[in-house]
């Protein structure tokens, strides 16, 4: 595992189109405890969590691993955007480059119940959308 090379502050060119391997789509929630976090780590998880690329260091030049660039897009409802941790996301990928862009988006649902133990302040379910594009 190259986790080191996550950098939810990455500030590089999006991956070009002619560079991209494959684009992933997941979704998670966090029904109790209102956590855009925990939601985006869910899906970032939930994109990626059904692949293997065993033969990455044959596809890209010089380097495998350690020069895979992941371009993450997040949609994450505004009103529990502000409670979003980047670093904690980035734990989610275990190696790569990893790229973040946030955008409004998600969705917030009644989860019929408020369950203060939980950490909930309301029964809102906060659900984050991702997009995981692999590429170098």
């Amino acid at each position: 595992m190259m986790s080191g090379h996550t950098n939810p502050n990455e500030t590089r060119d999006p991956i070009p189109n002619e560079n991209i391997f494959f684009i992933e789509i997941g979704f998670g929630n966090d029904s109790h405890g209102q956590s855009a976090t925990k939601a985006a780590i869910r899906a970032c998880r939930n994109a990626i969590e059904f692949n293997s690329i065993p033969s990455i260091k044959r596809l890209i030049p010089n380097g495998g691993y350690d020069a895979l660039k992941l371009d993450v897009l997040l949609a994450v409802p505004p009103k529990y955007r502000d409670g979003l941790d980047l670093d904690e996301v980035a734990k989610v990928f275990p190696y790569g480059h990893v790229r973040f862009e946030v955008q409004d988006g998600g969705m917030i649902a009644p989860s019929g119940i408020a369950i203060e133990k939980l950490g909930d302040v309301g029964d809102d379910m906060v659900v984050v959308c991702a997009s995981v594009t692999v590429g170098h």
